[in-house]
């Protein structure tokens, strides 16, 4: 479907909720803020995943590309570093929401819920060691 930036996009016929991909998170966007890699597309699919995954808690959730069993590049921090871990956001409590390639090193609220990491974990997606690394903010191989 062809998406367009800063424009609200009903999903409802596939999750609760809707979408709006935010410019400033794109390539031309703020540099000070991490900008996707992916596509529109891919993006949008990250944040169905997301939710209908129940990667979430209130008005946060989290998100993967994976292929296999193995994380994906879906974007780079305004260091220029790849992130594998994507956050959306229900900014305004109206169920419209928005995301971002997530710096869990850089920044503790990028970091997802135990609970979520878990779920990841039992899908293959990380290991128990990769899932305590991200909890506290290190480094590690996604």
């Amino acid at each position: 479907m062809p998406y367009k930036a800063d424009t609200e996009i009903d999903l409802t016929a596939q999750t609760t909720g809707s979408y709006i991909i935010a410019s400033q998170h794109r390539k031309k966007g703020n540099p000070n803020k991490s900008i996707w890699t992916i596509t529109f597309d891919e993006e949008v699919n990250c944040f169905i995943q997301a939710l209908n995954g129940d990667w979430k808690i209130g008005k946060e959730a989290w998100g993967v590309k994976v292929i296999g069993d193995i994380l994906q590049v879906v974007g780079l921090n305004n260091n220029r570093q790849e992130l594998k871990l994507a956050k959306f956001v229900d900014g305004t409590n109206t169920n419209v929401w928005h995301g971002y390639p997530a710096d869990y090193m850089s920044k503790a609220q990028d970091r997802p819920a135990t609970n979520i990491l878990k779920v990841w974990v039992d899908n293959g997606f990380l290991t128990k060691a990769k899932m305590s690394k991200i909890r506290l903010g290190q480094s590690c191989n996604l």
